[in-house]
């Protein structure tokens, strides 16, 4: 084997690493949404809606059974673990809301925080990654960006009959989740290992596959203020909520 094929091999397991750590949290974050919506509906005593939340838990599940066999044709095995700190920690954050009966908070936290993170990922992803890797990613974040649509009326309307109570609702479940969020893609990690990568944090490794964390934190907090904005949320709120978001 010559030098030049012995790189390409290299580089390539390289990437395949990286890709299998980005697929762990793919996973795992696809597993919690699902969870997600299960919960939601003991929320509703309408039929049709405690349907609408399970056909929701089954798509997220479908989107993890996806990338699953992404992983398996890449040639990966990807790490799930729904004891993830920071994605326990979201988990907890939503069962508080469940056990509270808030169904606004609820979709607030999966279908406007969760999905617009997921949906920036996702595209961002399948901007670089080769075919056909890059068609799954870019398939679920689609799917993604329509559970966000499917949200945007029914939050239009609860901000419309209480803006103030709204917003302040947001501000908080902010506080909690959208921290968790940025920390994820933060320069340095509040929990230690994320337990999801198979080594180091993967954040160090992304160049290699040609994405960085910060441009991502950016991509996920401009959709997540766009789809704010599209709700009717004040930009110099939520300016300020994120701003106050660790680095």
């Amino acid at each position: 084997m010559d030098d030049s094929c012995a790189v390409e091999l290299e580089s390539s397991a390289e990437q395949r690493a990286v890709y299998a750590d980005i697929l762990s949290q793919a996973i795992t974050g696809e597993l919690i949404g699902m969870a997600n919506y299960a919960a939601m509906v003991r929320l509703y005593r309408d039929e049709g809606r405690q349907r609408d939340a399970l056909v929701h838990a089954a798509a997220e599940m479908a989107h993890a059974e996806r990338f699953k066999r992404a992983a398996r044709e890449l040639g990966v095995t990807p790490i799930v673990n729904l004891d993830a700190p920071y994605w326990l920690r979201i988990r907890t954050s939503f069962l508080r809301q469940v056990d509270a009966c808030d169904s606004i908070g609820c979709i607030v936290t999966q279908e406007v925080m969760l999905e617009s993170f997921a949906f920036a990922m996702y595209r961002a992803v399948a901007d670089v990654a080769h075919e056909p890797l890059a068609s799954v990613f870019r398939t679920i974040g689609d799917d993604e960006a329509g559970h966000v649509d499917h949200a945007i009326m029914e939050l239009q309307c609860a901000l419309s009959a209480d803006r103030d109570g709204f917003e302040g609702k947001v501000e908080m479940i902010h506080d909690e989740v959208m921290t968790t969020l940025a920390e994820m893609l933060g320069a340095k990690d509040s929990v230690g290992h994320c337990g999801l990568c198979h080594g180091d944090c993967v954040k160090g490794s992304l160049y290699k596959v040609g994405l960085d964390r910060a441009a991502l934190r950016g991509l996920a907090l401009n959709r997540y203020l766009r789809t704010l904005d599209r709700i009717g949320v004040r930009g110099e709120r939520s300016l300020a909520w994120v701003a106050r978001l660790p680095m």
